[in-house]
């Protein structure tokens, strides 16, 4: 955890997935693409403006977006730790200290299970809200890919 992190609950790991009909190459593609961040990152309502999405898909590179509902918005960091491709993506939220790991794994029948895993997590940050909203954002990955 980072001295400037906010004074939030007890911390612990959360993690979600779920199964795309599209090879892992081109899961884990759409992942580290600009262009295709807008389409799946934020869950269902949440607009990213393409403009706003500044990515560098290597370790020690970061990302910048912002997320919008409604006139509110919403920036968003992080510092990528480690890239393997096609298997995972590993990167830090600067300030809240949560660390998260998507990894891409080939179903051999031309599916991906797509696992995240959020570690020192704030007790506000998991839970049943934190659950729908990636599955809201799995949802709009599989239109994505369709």
């Amino acid at each position: 955890m980072t001295d400037d992190a906010p004074q939030l609950g007890p911390r612990a790991d959360f993690s979600v997935s779920c199964i795309v009909d599209a090879p892992r190459e081109r899961v884990f593609a759409a992942y580290t693409d600009p262009a295709a961040i807008p389409y799946f990152w934020a869950p269902e309502g949440v607009i990213i403006p393409p403009e706003s999405v500044e990515l560098v898909p290597e370790p020690g590179g970061a990302f910048n977006m912002v997320m919008m509902v409604n006139d509110d918005s919403y920036p968003m960091t992080g510092t990528f730790s480690d890239i393997v491709e096609p298997e995972f993506v590993q990167f830090v939220e600067p300030g809240l200290g949560i660390v998260c790991t998507i990894s891409f794994h080939d179903m051999a029948d031309g599916r991906t299970e797509v696992v995240v895993l959020q570690t020192n997590v704030p007790e506000e940050y998991r839970g049943e809200m934190a659950e729908m909203g990636w599955e809201s954002s799995f949802n709009r990955l599989k239109g994505y890919l369709a």
